[in-house]
């Protein structure tokens, strides 16, 4: 199997289902009247970086050190959730209350959806190792 191949594939991957949820997002705002541009943008923004750097993490494993995959699996997803209390925390300090309720509910269908999609990609490129 060719690692570099599946960890491209994995960030068109990240880069399609930020495109969705970011037309989701506005579409929701065309039917509803809130503003969640900033809501969309930050929670865009934080699973792109996310996504893309856990890809370049586990080519450079996959290739130097195969045996720390299991690991990495269960490290990327601690670090993801520990960066996303942070986001959420600079969010909190940083806000008032209706657009903190808004900005969780954006967040974390960003989140879920990142998580999942990062779970099935790579549990099935650890399965094919």
């Amino acid at each position: 199997m060719n690692i570099s191949k599946a960890c491209n594939n994995y960030i068109v991957h990240s880069i399609m289902l930020f495109a969705v949820l970011t037309c989701c997002g506005f579409l929701a705002m065309k039917l509803w009247p809130f503003d969640l541009t900033a809501a969309i943008i930050v929670s865009g923004c934080y699973i792109l970086i996310i996504d893309v750097a856990s890809a370049y993490v586990f080519r450079w494993l996959a290739t130097k050190h195969a045996d720390m995959l299991p690991t990495f699996i269960t490290g990327v997803s601690g670090f993801r959730f520990f960066t996303a209390l942070i986001v959420m925390a600079v969010w909190f300090v940083m806000s008032d209350r209706t657009s903190m309720g808004q900005f969780i509910v954006v967040f974390g269908i960003f989140y879920l959806s990142s998580l999942i999609h990062h779970s099935i990609f790579f549990s099935r490129i650890s399965n094919r190792l």
